[in-house]
């Protein structure tokens, strides 16, 4: 199992994007073209929706060029958060899904070391990187591996927590 791209549904279920928070992880290839058809379809039925949004709709997955040229006149169109508020929604997205499907990696914690660097190596997760040394006095030499893993495990679950009362709908 890979760690991207992250299904719609899932995002869906958890987040509002605008169209630029979209674009900025399309960009990053850390979702397909289908995640701005499906947003703007599901834009399209509930009843408020935009004429370039209801032409993305319409857009084959396989057309990527008429879907990142929308997507760019869509992002153009909204109001446009800062770009480091869009990688920390995506940053949170990723770790929250992962967190979510972590039985299903042999080890989700180096997934965590791999989304460090994708993202540029943000301070907000080094506490549950794997290879980071602790910055808050502890001590992993005079702790078991599995006391080790569950404290980077509680720190990422925290992360989380914090976050989402930032990011959720």
């Amino acid at each position: 199992m890979s760690v991207y791209p992250i299904p719609y549904d899932f995002i869906n279920k958890i987040i509002e994007l605008s169209w630029c928070d979209i674009r900025w992880g399309y960009e990053r290839e850390i979702i397909t073209l289908d995640i701005p058809i499906n947003e703007a379809e599901r834009r399209v039925l509930s009843g408020s929706y935009t004429d370039r949004e209801l032409e993305l709709s319409f857009v084959i997955p396989g057309q990527s060029d008429e879907v990142i040229s929308l997507l760019k006149l869509l992002c153009s169109e909204c109001e446009m958060d800062d770009e480091s508020t869009a990688k920390q929604k995506w940053l949170f997205i990723v770790l929250r899904w992962l967190w979510e499907n972590r039985h299903s990696f042999n080890d989700p914690l180096n997934e965590i070391a791999g989304i460090y660097a994708d993202f540029s190596y943000p301070a907000e997760i080094e506490g549950f990187v794997n290879y980071m040394p602790p910055s808050d006095g502890y001590d992993p030499v005079i702790h078991t591996e599995t006391e080790n893993i569950n404290r980077l495990m509680d720190n990422w679950r925290y992360y989380l927590e914090r976050t989402s009362s930032v990011f959720e709908r």
